[in-house]
């Protein structure tokens, strides 16, 4: 069986905790930059160093390769692309369904605040929704849903 499922959206969005929730349900993998960062040594949770960043986007890129050629598997790949060309480039190379998670910024800003993330988590929202391009082919983002955090 091949399931690939991209889930993008802001920081904030719940995105993680979804792809998470979703691969136990399902028994997948999560395929997360930030989890990768970690693996690699940072000790940061996000906004990662330069150099972790690099190395983890190099392993993030080979693993998004071998998704595209997979042909059995059940991945769920989370990313920000905040332009709808970049979601649907994804979604057509890895032969996968789309979750766009849009809470809305002030909500976005309230977890980063509530979950103590670093200074330039809350700029980066704004960045992520200054950029923000909807897709006409899109389905609708799904706004709400139950996450693991007490935000």
């Amino acid at each position: 069986m091949r399931q690939v499922v991209v889930i993008a959206g802001p920081i904030c969005a719940g995105k993680t905790t979804l792809a998470h929730k979703l691969a136990d349900e399902n028994d997948g993998r999560v395929l997360d930059r930030d989890e990768i960062a970690r693996s690699l040594g940072s000790p940061r949770r996000w906004l990662h160093s330069r150099a972790y960043s690099r190395q983890a986007e190099h392993v993030m890129r080979l693993e998004l390769d071998r998704i595209a050629k997979a042909r059995e598997g059940i991945v769920y790949v989370v990313r920000s692309l905040p332009v709808a060309a970049q979601r649907a480039a994804l979604v057509d190379r890895l032969r996968a369904e789309l979750i766009l998670l849009d809470p809305g910024r002030d909500e976005c800003i309230r977890r980063a605040r509530a979950d103590r993330r670093p200074p330039g988590s809350v700029p980066a929202i704004h960045r992520w929704y200054a950029r923000y391009l909807p897709g006409t082919e899109e389905p609708e983002p799904i706004e709400h849903f139950a996450t693991s955090r007490d935000w």
